[in-house]
């Protein structure tokens, strides 16, 4: 009586290992693909919010104004004069400048003492950031933020407010 032999072929055990080799080749350049590339997201959303902060603060403080002036080439660093009321003594200024790759704003009182100083936005390429008036009245701002090899720039445009003694 012949007996039947149990195991595998020499063809099932090469498909077997093929079918193996290509699932793990698989799973290891997916797993290769997110480590190297978990950062990119973060690294977008913190460039984002950098060029934000600086599109949220200065037209705030812009349209406020009752004078300002730029400076260098780039237009940095901007005083800018804002009112509190009809005294002139009362004003208080502001300034936006950079310190390295980072973009700040002081807050002088009427008697130009330094009350209040903030970081903006961080990773500021200075120069490629600039501001300027164009136009009497309207300024626009192009803030470009770097890191690593990520970039993000922005464009705003913002302009004075009327007062009263404007019209």
């Amino acid at each position: 009586m012949k007996q039947r032999q149990r195991g595998f072929t020499l063809i099932e055990m090469v498909l077997g290992l093929a079918i193996a080799g290509v699932v793990v080749m698989t799973i290891g350049m997916t797993i290769t693909t997110l480590l190297l590339n978990y950062k990119q997201p973060g690294i977008q959303q913190t460039l984002l919010q950098q060029v934000q902060n600086a599109g949220y603060q200065m037209p705030r403080d812009v349209q406020m104004s009752s004078s300002m002036t730029l400076g260098d080439s780039n237009g940095f660093p901007v005083t800018i004069n804002i009112p509190v009321d009809q005294e002139e003594n009362n004003n208080y200024e502001v300034k936006y400048l950079f310190e390295s790759n980072t973009l700040k704003r002081q807050q002088f009182d009427s008697s130009a003492n330094l009350t209040a100083e903030n970081v903006i936005t961080q990773y500021v390429d200075t120069d490629n950031t600039t501001f300027e008036s164009p136009l009497e009245g309207l300024y626009k701002l192009t803030i470009r933020v770097s890191l690593d090899e990520e970039t993000v720039t922005a464009f705003y445009e913002m302009q004075r407010r009327l007062t009263a003694q404007d019209s």
